[in-house]
């Protein structure tokens, strides 16, 4: 395929809105040369097969060693002042499998289903604290905290610790938008600081928690460095619960907008697997996928990626690949192929924890549409922000109003 001229103009929101994103682009082409919003210059895959060839091919790798020299000022996890970058979500095999085994074992559908009475009984007791009012923000009041405590149940973090866990996350969520390079590297020296701390904590009086389980294999195997542990841990913090914060307030704006959808999902409780796989579709938690770097001459759909060039993947426009999906723009909860979505990305860096964030979907959305009577935006579409993130799709605020419980 012959060269296309790069495309340099692209707003950081516009790669969560895959009509307007393919408009821009020119064409339903799937591969793009693009300069990306904070400057790095990319080729965007927009089309769903190709983003799974993508995804699946060994030579597009996650080391920055593999990256043209004039990309590394734009990466700033891989720099040698981000202490918490040596995990697997950065990592290439074998260290990448070495280290997912570590930690699947926790993730797996059995483990996460046990966890379901105890996310229930969180989701209960954040809607308790507002039921009565009648009036909530259901991103501060629910959408965050829910999958924050969940992780930080599952990792062993204090409660009295999250609201500094939660600040210092947002800053790492804001890569490439809304936060610093310098903020960057704070937040990881606080993470890494705190991260020892509990670490030490847990080898002197191990609980029943996943850093525990990961030192004390650690300690049996030798299979994670210090710095691997710590790393992993943060990885499993912030990732554990962005994409999922995102997935529930993005499915619940989806259904006030669809009424008749929201209804027959609050009628047929059975409908609530399919239905967050098409919501994690229709509005995708992630937009891009960054970071993946040409070690080799790579060429996917007829379009030749050149070695040291930076790859990434336009999770939500694949998830409007009309090729794949049929009248894409459409919500529809019984949507037979709605798991071709690629919001938990694909090939070995497919997300880990994909069966949790499935799990806290379906409380969520089922225990929101059964307990909130009403429900309704507070305000108009218009007024609803994002947060400026090209990779992340998070609603700032999502202001509700919705029947008061009768209190007892």
């Amino acid at each position: 395929m012959p060269a296309a001229a790069r495309i340099t103009d692209l707003t950081t929101d516009i790669f969560a809105r895959p009509e307007e994103l393919l408009a821009k682009l020119g064409s339903r082409q799937p591969l793009h040369r693009i300069t990306l919003p904070d400057g790095m210059p990319a080729v965007l895959i927009t089309g769903n097969p190709e983003a799974r060839e993508a995804l699946a091919d060994g030579r597009l790798v996650r080391s920055i060693d593999a990256a043209a020299p004039e990309l590394h000022k734009y990466h700033p996890l891989a720099s040698d002042d981000y202490a918490l970058s040596r995990h697997m979500l950065f990592a290439d095999p074998p260290d990448h499998g070495r280290m997912r085994k570590l930690v699947s074992t926790a993730f797996t559908r059995r483990r996460v289903e046990a966890m379901r009475p105890r996310i229930q009984a969180i989701t209960d007791e954040l809607l308790d604290a507002v039921a009565a009012a009648g009036t909530a923000d259901l991103v501060t009041a629910f959408a965050l905290p829910l999958p924050i405590a969940v992780i930080s149940e599952m990792l062993g973090v204090p409660f009295e610790d999250r609201t500094d866990f939660e600040r210092h996350a947002e800053v790492l969520t804001g890569i490439n938008a809304s936060s610093s390079f310098d903020a960057i590297v704070e937040a990881g020296r606080w993470f890494d600081g705190y991260l020892g701390d509990l670490v030490r904590r847990r080898r002197a009086d191990p609980r029943d928690d996943l850093i525990s389980a990961m030192i004390a294999a650690q300690e049996q195997g030798d299979r994670l460095t210090d710095l691997e542990l710590r790393s992993n841990a943060l990885l499993l913090l912030s990732a554990g619960f962005e994409t999922t914060v995102n997935l529930i307030a993005n499915g619940l704006l989806a259904l006030l907008r669809h009424p008749d959808a929201a209804a027959a999902l609050a009628a047929d409780a059975a409908l609530l697997p399919a239905a967050v796989d098409e919501l994690l579709r229709y509005d995708s938690p992630v937009s891009c996928v960054t970071y993946h770097f040409a070690r080799e001459r790579v060429e996917i759909g007829g379009f030749e990626i050149r070695p040291g060039e930076h790859v990434v993947i336009a999770a939500a426009a694949a998830n409007h690949d009309p090729r794949v999906f049929d009248e894409p723009s459409r919500l529809d909860l019984t949507r037979p192929d709605a798991g071709q979505m690629l919001s938990f990305s694909h090939g070995i860096h497919y997300c880990l924890g994909a069966p949790l964030a499935r799990l806290e979907g379906e409380i969520a959305f089922g225990t929101v549409l059964r307990r909130l009577a009403g429900l309704t935006l507070a305000v108009p579409e218009s007024e609803l922000t994002w947060k400026p993130s090209f990779v992340l799709h998070r609603l700032e605020r999502l202001p509700v109003t919705f029947t008061p419980a009768r209190q007892s």
